[in-house]
């Protein structure tokens, strides 16, 4: 799912960002335009459901960009190729593949 937010700092936008990203059912989440400087897992948890346990991000420049990539760990491995200002290239690897 990738979705530009449009900020994630306001508590009153987490319960229908958390409904949204169960509705989808996703394993992969990418939101843009978070203006957040800072991710960490206590964070996250806010919003996200539990299963997003493993997450990459660029932090915002002032109240501009911010990207947050959140993926479930149990079935996606990914890694990072590059990093800039405002992107970020993440290679996902389906763990049933690595295991097969």
């Amino acid at each position: 799912m990738c979705w530009n937010i449009r900020g994630l700092n306001a508590s009153g936008k987490w319960d229908a960002v958390r409904e949204k990203i169960e509705e989808s059912a996703c394993s992969i989440l990418c939101l843009q335009e978070t203006k957040k400087e800072h991710f960490d897992s206590r964070f996250i948890s806010n919003f996200a459901p539990r299963r997003f346990d493993s997450f990459e991000y660029i932090p915002s420049l002032g109240a501009s960009g911010g990207i947050l990539v959140a993926r479930n760990g149990s079935y996606f491995f990914g890694l990072v190729i590059d990093r800039q200002h405002f992107a970020i290239t993440i290679e996902f690897t389906s763990r049933h593949t690595m295991e097969s």
